[in-house]
């Protein structure tokens, strides 16, 4: 009697964790059909659900999938890839390819945002079969673009001009033409990376016809930055002069760049006077790039006015030295961020658990009419899913930190690519006609190319720290002059050991010996002699 009162409770039980009310139903199909047009009230609807995981599984796969959707579309950003890989694993099957394919869509957003470019990869690779299945070419060419972003990241310049060009004809067919038009900017910016000038500015043309309708300042904006910029390196500086003001028209004071932009047109022209107005504009609204001290810097020695020349070269040289110390600091930044990421997620699955097992309390209350029998065997039955439960948490946590161990041994390896990666973004940012150069994703990086690559970063933060090292004692090696660097710019050793693919035991006898080179005296500090010098 007692065994056949508990599967009834149980079965109660369960009937009662997913059954869900019909207003919480009707919030979420209203979500879900108006989402496209209004994403906010969207997101206002699925907020009003307060009880999601009592939803029916197909109910609660279509919750995960439209409050992600709605996040996105509100620019909210999202981190974390609980609910949407509920949404994965619900559609996977096939049977509604165009939610499995914008799931995985999405899931690709959330492992962009957590600084993981290959999650980011592979989720996308996963949604392209499902979105040419289901025939939907917009999402098609969303996928297509966010590959674009991810080769113009890694510098693949061509990559990244293949795949917006993939976009734009997706999205053409799909009859998207606002995000058509971003495609076409993509395009022209890349042959703009590569010094392609001429066929930038077709692209941009296109643009700028296709969006001739629109009033819409963040299409038009950059089509008139970017076509001022291709015109401005062919030397048609009346043209050029023209897009700038267009484009400064249209954003006012909202990107202080555009009149750099017009300065350096001015100044190529010899309207010094000019020149000089709009560079002082973009300095009051805090545009103090190095570029923008050099220009001023030009004009006053043209004027002859050495004096002001010398005090903007000074300038010039110090917001350099600014640029490259934040370059080297985001990277540092960016590393934290990412294992103060990793923490937090370890501790909210915790605190999921902890409020899952509250829920399960609080039914269990609800359920005390059932009678003391009933009672105790539902908590026996819960003490020991709690067993189990608390028994997986430990494997999880344990496969866990296993993880997150090989990942900051990764982290190490790719550190000094990453400075530089950040150094040349931070450039690229500021100095638009910097030139990119691609890489092939088959090549392998030549060691000593990549030690002379830190150094000479590190040579920019520390005023040649490595040519007067070496100019003092000759006899120094590459690797002893690296060695040097790393550990003026402050790594630890087991980093530097990590960069040289040698163990630490090795390493300290490598750092005695350089010590006995450098002839550093019993007692004083390694890295305080290197900071002295």
């Amino acid at each position: 009697m007692g065994r056949i009162i508990f599967i009834f409770s149980f079965i109660l039980l369960i009937t009662a964790c997913h059954h869900s009310s019909p207003k919480d139903q009707a919030l979420l199909y209203n979500a879900d059909r108006i989402m496209e047009i209004y994403p906010d009230s969207a997101l206002k609807l699925l907020n009003g659900i307060k009880t999601p995981r009592q939803l029916s599984s197909k109910d609660y796969a279509l919750y995960s999938f439209a409050m992600t959707q709605a996040l996105d579309k509100a620019l909210i950003i999202v981190q974390s890839d609980s609910l949407i890989k509920n949404a994965v694993t619900y559609y996977a099957d096939g049977k509604d390819p165009m939610r499995a394919g914008y799931s995985y869509f999405y899931l690709s957003r959330c492992e962009r945002n957590q600084g993981n470019p290959k999650g980011q990869a592979e989720s996308l690779l996963k949604a392209i079969p499902y979105a040419i299945k289901s025939n939907n070419y917009k999402l098609l060419g969303f996928i297509y673009s966010e590959k674009a972003s991810i080769y113009r990241e890694q510098n693949q310049i061509d990559s990244m001009i293949h795949y917006n060009k993939l976009s734009y004809n997706s999205l053409k067919r799909a009859k998207d033409q606002r995000n058509c038009i971003v495609s076409l900017i993509g395009i022209g910016y890349g042959y703009y990376q590569l010094q392609q000038f001429s066929t930038a500015l077709k692209y941009y043309y296109q643009a700028e016809h296709e969006a001739q309708d629109s009033k819409d300042s963040t299409l038009l904006a950059p089509i008139y930055k970017f076509s001022s910029l291709a015109l401005f390196y062919l030397k048609d500086y009346t043209k050029s002069s023209l897009y700038a003001k267009q484009g400064i028209a249209i954003e006012k004071q909202k990107d202080p760049s555009n009149w750099f932009n017009l300065a350096a047109i001015f100044a190529k022209q010899n309207k010094l006077d000019s020149a000089k107005i709009y560079l002082s504009k973009c300095i009051s609204h805090g545009y103090k790039a190095p570029d923008c001290y050099e220009l001023f810097e030009d004009i006053f020695e043209q004027e002859r006015n050495f004096q002001e020349a010398i005090k903007y070269a000074k300038l010039t040289i110090n917001a350099k030295d600014s640029t490259n110390k934040a370059a080297l600091l985001t990277s540092f930044a960016g590393m934290e961020k990412k294992y103060n990421y990793e923490r937090i997620a370890t501790e909210n699955k915790t605190l999921i658990i902890a409020n899952q097992r509250n829920k399960i309390a609080v039914l269990f209350l609800l359920l005390g009419l059932s009678g003391i029998i009933v009672i105790v065997l539902l908590w026996r039955y819960r003490h020991k899913q709690v067993q189990l439960k608390q028994h997986q948490l430990l494997v999880e946590k344990e496969k866990e930190n296993n993880q997150l161990l090989q990942q900051q041994i990764n982290m190490q390896n790719a550190l000094i690519k990453n400075v530089e990666h950040h150094k040349k973004t931070a450039i690229k940012r500021l100095v638009p006609n910097t030139s990119s150069y691609s890489t092939s994703e088959e090549g392998s990086v030549d060691s000593m190319a990549l030690y002379d690559e830190l150094i000479s970063s590190i040579d920019g933060l520390y005023n040649g720290f490595s040519k007067r090292l070496k100019n003092k004692y000759p006899l120094l090696t590459t690797t002893d002059i690296l060695i040097c660097c790393l550990l003026r710019a402050g790594f630890e050793s087991g980093m530097i050991a990590s960069v040289l693919d040698t163990q630490t035991d090795s390493f300290n006898v490598r750092r005695a010996r350089l010590r006995k080179k450098l002839e550093i005296e019993h007692g004083m500090n390694f890295s305080d002699f290197l900071a002295d010098f």
